[in-house]
């Protein structure tokens, strides 16, 4: 797959080319020549008329590039651009209903893009059967009145329990072929002779562009923030969604507690050349953390050995527990490292809120002397004082579950590092589903 910034180059050179295009246009049209097939002479909008089929192009170019302008970054982005596409297409086209879906490899129903980021989106409309469905495995474009299409999909139209007079795919294209990432669905026109063939090949493969070039600017997004030793945020990327997170939490009254961990015995790596399975305990570890906690859960890496969790709605106590099942996990993965077993040391230290909302800079500190506390007294693990009762076990099923690193402990039981050797003792559970976490 192209790296981000080579997409992102394709597709300002794309927008280049559209405009130099609709200046060409319009100096032919001047010069009293012909217009090119591809761009009709003129465009249904409902009941009037645009004028020169140039100037619809170039009008959607305009409005995509002061809406760029504009539109932000993170998961936000997508219901913005979700928007404008139906703007566009209620403006040029007198579209009644418009539906943007995203299309993931391995997922059975399509879900609207405006909603990808929340935890647990509605079910959509299948990935695989249906028009929809039809469209997004074979990549093939329907539009009602088409003879081109054959029987088929006008039967799969009929059955449609919502009408669908134009779907398209949204495909990328990758030195190893062609993908379906999204669908674009239209609905009834207030005239359907708006959707002629012409209109077709101009606002259909432009939306296309204006998606994939979204979806490079998010891919180029989460590779700026991105720590890319160890796959997690990186500390400014941190503070930013971190502050976000907490606030959210409080405003709901729900404590959290910051967790650092800490890895002592890094630079000796590096003093002994051993610097791949350094690389190595980094990317394992990272992949670790990031895997166990909950979607809302903020991860980040502050410095070469040190990464802080934010773990939402949790006492203490609850939150001392799944450090302890973090930390078995780790020791786990640096045995199978083999030649690092013995060799690095492993702390942590916990800071909880409780319900007195402290700022997320206060949490930051107190984990972090913690951390420095459990090494003076050469503990693993150091936490803020909180009572037995706060921390019940039968809540740790949530977090129950085989790993990758370790074998799996009874649903609601605590591995005990202590009691075990570094080899077999128990990992952490698979990240507990959003619904569970809030149950």
């Amino acid at each position: 797959m192209p790296a981000p910034e080579t997409v992102l180059l394709l597709g300002l050179a794309c927008i280049l080319a559209v405009a130099l295009g609709a200046l060409r246009f319009n100096r032919r049209q001047s010069a009293g020549q012909g217009l090119p097939p591809a761009v009709p002479a003129s465009l249904s909008v409902g009941r009037s008329e645009l004028g020169p089929g140039w100037r619809v192009p170039q009008r959607i170019c305009t409005v995509f590039h002061a809406w760029l302008a504009d539109a932000g970054e993170g998961p936000e982005v997508w219901a913005s651009f979700d928007q404008l596409v139906r703007e566009t297409l209620t403006e040029h086209l007198g579209a009644l209903r418009v539906r943007c879906f995203n299309v993931q490899p391995g997922q059975d129903t399509l879900q609207p893009i405006r909603q990808t980021d929340k935890p647990a989106p509605p079910a959509g409309p299948s990935a695989r059967e249906g028009l929809l469905g039809h469209v997004a495995t074979t990549g093939k474009e329907y539009a009602a009145g088409d003879p081109t299409h054959g029987p088929l999909l006008d039967d799969l139209a009929s059955q449609s329990a919502d009408p669908w007079t134009w779907v398209w795919p949204v495909r990328r294209r990758t030195a190893r072929g062609a993908s379906t990432i999204g669908l674009i669905a239209v609905g009834e026109l207030r005239d359907p002779a708006a959707l002629s063939p012409e209109a077709r090949r101009t606002i259909g493969p432009l939306l296309s562009l204006w998606w994939l070039h979204v979806a490079a600017l998010a891919r180029l997004h989460v590779v700026q923030r991105t720590d890319q030793a160890s796959g997690v945020l990186t500390r400014n990327d941190f503070f930013a969604v971190a502050e976000r997170s907490l606030t959210n939490s409080y405003g709901g009254n729900e404590p959290v507690v910051v967790a650092v961990l800490a890895l002592e015995g890094l630079r000796r790596l590096d003093d002994t050349r051993c610097w791949r399975e350094r690389d190595a305990l980094i990317v394992r570890l990272g992949q670790l953390i990031a895997a166990r906690v909950r979607s809302d859960d903020v991860v980040g890496r502050f410095a070469d050995d040190r990464f802080v969790v934010l773990l939402r709605r949790l006492d203490s106590g609850l939150g001392r527990l799944i450090a302890e099942k973090m930390l078995a996990a780790a020791r786990t993965c640096i045995a199978q490292l083999g030649a690092l077993e013995g060799r690095i040391n492993l702390r942590m230290g916990l800071a909880g809120s409780g319900f007195a909302q402290p700022p997320l800079s206060s949490l930051l500190a107190a984990a972090f002397d913690a951390v420095e506390r459990a090494r003076k007294e050469n503990v693993a693990l150091a936490a803020d004082a909180v009572r037995a009762d706060e921390a019940p076990r039968a809540a740790m099923a949530n977090f129950a579950g085989p790993d990758e690193c370790g074998d799996a402990p009874t649903a609601g039981t605590v591995a005990d590092p202590s009691s075990r050797s570094p080899a077999t003792a128990a990992g952490p559970a698979p990240r507990a589903s959003d619904e569970e976490a809030r149950s």
